[in-house]
């Protein structure tokens, strides 16, 4: 009786491990490195490289869908594991984008932008359609600049160049980055929700409100939760003040009406435009104008579970 029960218990975990590993696959795909939104469009793409792409749950891909994420500023990748663990607890196929590995050098600089995070989730949508065919539903979610990320890839003229990216149907920007001014039409296909906590001091809410108050956004949803920066991960849960940079609270971003990026300080003592200087200028200017440090961090369990049930009911 004993040997039957373990050579039983064998084949359960034989079985189990062969469906798992069957789900997990990792890929390779090859992109090109834009600077920046404009740029892109304009045909200037940068260094081609090679980004990895890990797969997991792909059997749900057809039958409930694949959610999507994108790397926020930093070569870290904690919170995204995490977000794509969450997103299977809900049924979906998930793919982690790992753009940052082969290029990150410093926060906020050249090395990586969101427009190369646009870039990868264009060509990942296109390889998608090829290896596993159109999802019903395709869910992106990313943090901070991965959060700007999103938000451009739903341009009009992005989209329009980019077609891969009609696909998504929901999107949501964590530690949401919101630009002031945009100047170009957002694209109405997509659900997209904005994440911030309430006491957020580097990414905060009121940088989306003003967002949502200032341009015809429809489709733009702002969600809010007490807590601050990172409120949404254990990965966070010793909550205080940190000495992380930021930006948004300084200097508002905004889009012209040919994509190019500008930037205006708060108080109104100083902007520059991408169109003036290059990307590449305004970085330095921004960096010398709007980046600041310290600000308040930390999970917060009773509005990340709102938060994660939010996102259940919404994608439903």
């Amino acid at each position: 009786m004993f040997l039957r029960l373990n050579v039983i218990s064998f084949f359960l975990y034989f079985i189990v491990t062969t469906v798992v590993q069957a789900s997990t696959k990792d890929y390779k795909i090859t992109v090109n490195s834009p600077i920046s939104i404009a740029s892109m469009l304009n045909g200037e793409v940068g260094k081609s490289l090679n980004i990895s792409l890990h797969f997991q749950q792909t059997s749900a891909i057809a039958s409930k869908g694949l959610a999507i994420i994108l790397p926020s500023s930093n070569a870290n990748m904690d919170d995204e594991n995490y977000y794509a663990s969450q997103m299977r607890d809900m049924g979906f196929g998930t793919v982690i984008v790992n753009g940052v590995k082969p290029r990150f050098v410093r926060k906020f600089t050249r090395s990586y932008t969101s427009a190369m995070i646009v870039e990868d989730l264009a060509k990942t949508l296109e390889f998608i359609s090829k290896k596993f065919g159109n999802p019903e539903k395709v869910i992106v979610l990313a943090s901070s600049t991965g959060s700007l990320a999103i938000f451009a890839s739903q341009l009009e003229p992005v989209i329009n160049a980019m077609p891969s990216l009609k696909s998504i149907t929901h999107a949501f920007m964590l530690n949401a980055a919101c630009p002031t001014k945009v100047e170009i039409a957002l694209s109405p296909t997509a659900k997209i929700f904005t994440v911030n906590g309430l006491q957020d001091d580097s990414t905060p809410a009121f940088a989306c409100r003003e967002m949502k108050e200032i341009n015809d956004m429809p489709n733009v949803r702002l969600l809010t939760f007490e807590g601050a920066h990172h409120f949404e991960s254990p990965k966070y849960e010793v909550y205080g003040k940190v000495d992380g940079p930021h930006i948004i609270p300084t200097c508002k971003i905004n889009y012209d009406k040919n994509t190019f990026m500008y930037v205006e300080k708060r108080d109104g003592s100083g902007g520059v435009s991408e169109k003036d200087l290059g990307m590449v200028g305004l970085q330095k200017w921004v960096y010398r104008n709007c980046v600041k440090r310290g600000n308040l961090q930390g999970y917060n369990q009773e509005s990340a579970n709102l938060f994660w049930n939010d996102v259940k009911r919404l994608t439903q």
